[in-house]
């Protein structure tokens, strides 16, 4: 009598592995997609220099995007009505106090509203209202957060739609110090 040969492979292995090519497809998919919206996104500036940016933040002092003081400035494009803007708001302004950071809120309401939304939100940083969004107008935003890594020069080094981390933006404020020139991202 012949007996059955033992597998050699446990009889679920084809379809776990079909499984695991499936699920890495559909992950390359995904990000894909998501690198796509984030190019989309990013805002189409007519050249590589930062326009002048003046304004006067919610506690009444003047802020120029060109004195920069010789660092990196981390121009910080928000909504109040943005879940994702909500989201960073806390790690920006942990972030400004010690690097450079021009944090406009763009199309938010009134300057009383703003105040009590950062009273509220517990966050404590210069911001500039720009509520008809007049003062950013020419960056062509789309979409918010927006962030722009601009050198002492004014030359923008980094355009970044969406999420993102202090961690993040202090490793491309470092490049920018250290080589002057846009690290590898979806920006330019």
């Amino acid at each position: 009598m012949n007996s059955p040969k033992p597998a050699l492979t446990p009889p679920n292995a084809k379809p776990r592995r079909s499984r695991l090519i499936r699920w890495g497809i559909e992950i390359a998919l995904l990000l894909a997609v998501f690198f796509l919206i984030q190019a989309w996104n990013a805002p189409k500036l007519p050249d590589t220099h930062l326009p002048p940016l003046i304004g006067q933040t919610l506690d009444g002092k003047s802020i120029d995007s060109r004195d920069t003081q010789g660092r990196p400035l981390i121009v910080h494009i928000w909504a109040e009505w943005c879940p994702v803007c909500r989201l960073e708001l806390a790690g920006m302004a942990e972030l400004a106090r010690d690097t450079p950071v021009m944090s406009i809120a763009w199309k938010s309401g009134d300057d009383a509203a703003m105040r009590r939304f950062l009273a509220q939100e517990k966050i404590d940083m210069p911001v500039i209202n720009d509520p008809s969004g007049q003062l950013v107008a020419p960056l062509g935003i789309k979409a918010v957060p927006l962030h722009l890594i601009v050198d002492a020069s004014g030359r923008i080094h980094f355009v970044e739609t969406g999420y993102t981390t202090p961690w993040g933006l202090r490793a491309r404020v470092w490049w920018v110090e250290h080589f002057g020139g846009a690290m590898p991202t979806n920006g330019t």
